[in-house]
């Protein structure tokens, strides 16, 4: 994994930012964000956290304890959140997989259906162009309600 000083100079140049940028939005000068990037000096919590927030990732992905940008979602219920996450963690190689193209069904499922409104109520009509997702041959979906029923 990369380390910090790594890390912020990759999420600088990704969003094309320069060094005199960074600094102005954490209310210092280029040449701290110079000696950051060069490992000469490392920045206090505060400013770690104002960093994070910037690039829009977590603390442990800035300061290179982990690959994941984003572990969760400030925006998210947290219970739902952590409820996922214990599912998640009991899945399989295969399991996971699957979870993932069904996610992908799911998105693409919803745009479609959202594009769907959106030409109900407008008086444009052109077909809805979306990517159909990769087939999932465990996924099996009823049909009608019976076949939910148990016997």
């Amino acid at each position: 994994m990369a380390e910090f000083k790594e890390r912020l100079k990759q999420l600088r140049k990704e969003k094309k930012m320069t060094q005199v940028r960074l600094g102005e939005l954490l209310n210092y000068g280029y040449t701290a964000i110079a000696n950051y990037e060069s490992g000469r000096n490392q920045p206090a919590i505060t400013d770690l956290k104002k960093i994070a927030a910037i690039f829009d990732v977590s603390l442990d992905y800035l300061l290179g304890v982990s690959d994941t940008r984003q572990p969760y979602n400030i925006n998210q219920d947290p219970e739902k959140w952590n409820q996922f996450l214990r599912y998640y963690s009991l899945l399989n190689s295969k399991s996971l997989n699957e979870l993932l193209l069904f996610m992908q069904w799911l998105t693409f499922k919803e745009e479609k259906e959202e594009q769907d409104n959106i030409n109900e109520t407008t008086s444009y009509n052109e077909p809805y162009a979306y990517r159909k997702p990769t087939a999932i041959p465990s996924l099996r979906v009823a049909q009608n309600s019976k076949e939910y029923k148990k016997d």
